[in-house]
């Protein structure tokens, strides 16, 4: 699946979802889903284009966060980015999606992201158009995959790759 692009209709909406399995033996596992909202040159232009627990939404309400889960014992999705293209600001070309690894453990759990087309925000299954699975949490930061807007249509392309590899102690 990595190196995989999927189109996407220009008014679709999409469910990010994350989840994870803890591998620990009872200690809490964290990982945070977020999301990043930029230019055509890749540039950040303002602080409420990162989305993530701690800002549930994008500017534009185009991206929704649904808020922390610091255990990840959910019956579904244990955070989830909820995102509506038609919403997406001209001024955006790039939205890129990230797992950060807040639990300070190496190979402490199953982690695994899907995303889904959805009818609305209340759509919490969706038609899922791809999920993946690892079993090595030993990332600080992952990068996973991309939506890129071009000039007719939004595309998502997957890119799995540790963002700073570095190695959790």
């Amino acid at each position: 699946m990595q190196n995989e692009i999927i189109s996407l209709k220009n008014d679709e909406k999409l469910l990010v979802g994350l989840s994870w399995e803890n591998f620990s033996n009872g200690e809490e596992i964290d990982f945070d889903l977020l999301a990043i909202m930029l230019d055509k040159n890749e540039k950040f232009l303002n602080k409420a284009d990162l989305i993530f627990y701690n800002n549930l939404f994008s500017r534009t309400g185009a991206l929704f966060h649904t808020g922390d889960n610091k255990t990840g014992n959910s019956e579904a999705d244990d955070e989830a980015i909820l995102v509506n293209l038609a919403s997406i600001p001209s001024s955006i070309r790039h939205i890129k999606f990230a797992i950060l690894n807040q639990s300070q453990k190496k190979n402490c759990g199953k982690v695994s992201f899907r995303i889904a087309k959805i009818s609305d925000i209340f759509d919490t299954k969706g038609e899922n158009i791809c999920s993946y699975s690892f079993d090595d949490s030993n990332f600080y930061l992952m990068y996973i995959f991309e939506i890129e807007k071009n000039e007719n249509n939004f595309i998502i392309n997957i890119k799995l790759k540790n963002f700073l590899n570095v190695m959790l102690q």
